[in-house]
């Protein structure tokens, strides 16, 4: 082999691998960028990108060709990241809502952080999670129980329904009220705790009058995480406080620290 040749592949040979290591580390940061967003998860890479899962569809990403425009067009990779979640957002097909007479039995509120809801913006507009704030923090979201996982309620259900939004919250919260019955009647009556019962511990904060122990003056409710609702009066609020942060803080689906009350329109912050 010539000299010149030898060199020219060698040559070659070097900025081949400087492309491909720079591009695993570009997926890598994409990667890191996608899974920090409230709906994108990593499933697993592929040869030219990775697949993530969006609401539950699993959308393979051509990241080859994103890490081509990031070059050709100078772009700043955050920019990038943004478009290319704004991309995955929108392919994910839109949803077909279920018969209402099948489901309305099994409609319930779930409390979620605000900002752990997929946004509002991106989504074809039947895909977006219809939502009611409960506080400047946390948002009521609502969700079809199944055998083996929930499906949250989008834009399009409640419409191809033709219930409110409003009727949607007064059928979940009065499923929950059926359903809290029947858990107090197994578990002895109220308590100062519910945790990890069914899912929907957390979303008991709305039925607040069915589970506060009978007597109690005063009472604050604490909702750290999704799993959980503690209760106890106002003469111990530093204690409440003090374990409501202390979950909060070690939790995998957090709410918040905060206390509240149980006011005329429903639960008030106490801060």
């Amino acid at each position: 082999m010539l000299p010149w040749t030898a060199a020219l592949l060698l040559a070659f040979l070097v900025a081949a691998t400087a492309v491909q290591q720079g591009f695993v580390r570009f997926r890598r940061r994409a990667r890191a960028y996608l899974i920090q967003t409230a709906d994108i998860q990593w499933v697993h890479p592929t040869a030219s990108g990775m697949v993530c899962a969006v609401l539950g569809y699993n959308l393979e990403v051509d990241l080859l060709n994103t890490y081509a425009v990031r070059w050709r067009r100078r772009l700043n990779e955050t920019v990038l990241f943004e478009e290319l979640a704004a991309a995955l957002r929108r392919q994910v097909p839109a949803v077909t809502p279920p018969p209402f007479p099948l489901v309305r039995d099994r409609i319930f509120p779930l409390l979620k952080r605000t900002a752990a809801l997929p946004p509002e913006a991106g989504y074809v507009r039947g895909n977006r999670i219809v939502r009611r704030p409960l506080d400047d923090q946390i948002s009521v979201a609502y969700v079809i129980e199944g055998q083996h996982r929930m499906t949250l309620v989008t834009d399009a259900m409640p419409e191809s329904w033709r219930v409110t939004t409003d009727h949607l919250h007064r059928l979940a919260v009065d499923n929950l009220q059926t359903r809290t019955r029947h858990i107090l009647d197994e578990i002895g009556g109220p308590r100062t705790e519910y945790v990890s019962l069914d899912g929907f511990d957390a979303a008991r904060l709305l039925v607040a009058g069915l589970i506060i122990p009978p007597g109690m003056a005063d009472p604050l409710l604490a909702i750290p995480h999704e799993h959980a609702c503690l209760i106890a009066p106002a003469t111990e609020i530093d204690r409440l406080a003090a374990q409501a942060d202390e979950l909060f803080t070690s939790a995998q689906s957090p709410l918040t620290p905060r206390l509240y009350r149980v006011g005329p329109d429903g639960p008030v912050p106490t801060e």
